[in-house]
């Protein structure tokens, strides 16, 4: 089933339940917590740019490309705190989380650089296809292609698979 729809028959509903579960997944597992804000975020812009949005031959990827800028930014964000703040203290959860193997892969995952670690969250968490994770990063299906091969090969050598 192809994510993205034609939506010049459709409106930011239609395109807000369709994408929203796959947004969301990206958005937790590039994140490491709780990316209802982040994909929230991106929704909300695609709702103030809709008459642009809505006649993008791709606007899922349109919201998946936004969903990672924001991710980004709040990646470096966190980064910057960390650096000058020290260490976050975290609470433990009341509800049982992923599993530690669910956890320490995508500890990997996060570790790996910058864009190998967008396509392999767009890939897998996202369900995109190459041509897919390809146009939301701006870059050829081969460099997708390539950038999750290694991926997995370090991911692999990294959680000794």
């Amino acid at each position: 089933m192809p994510h993205d729809i034609a939506l010049s028959e459709t409106t930011f509903d239609d395109l807000y339940r369709r994408e929203y579960p796959g947004l969301l997944a990206v958005a937790t597992a590039l994140s490491g917590f709780d990316g209802e804000d982040l994909v929230q975020d991106a929704m909300v812009k695609a709702l103030v740019n809709w008459e642009k949005v809505h006649r993008l031959e791709r606007p899922g990827g349109w919201c998946h490309r936004v969903l990672v800028n924001l991710c980004r930014s709040r990646w470096r964000r966190r980064t910057t705190e960390r650096r000058y703040l020290g260490r976050f203290r975290r609470d433990e959860p009341t509800t049982p989380g992923p599993s530690a193997e669910v956890l320490a892969f995508w500890a990997a995952v996060r570790a790996l650089p910058e864009r190998p670690r967008i396509a392999v969250t767009l890939y897998y968490a996202g369900d995109r296809s190459v041509a897919e994770v390809a146009g939301i990063l701006n870059v050829p299906e081969g460099t997708v292609r390539s950038d999750l091969s290694r991926a997995r090969e370090a991911l692999s050598r990294e959680l000794e698979l």
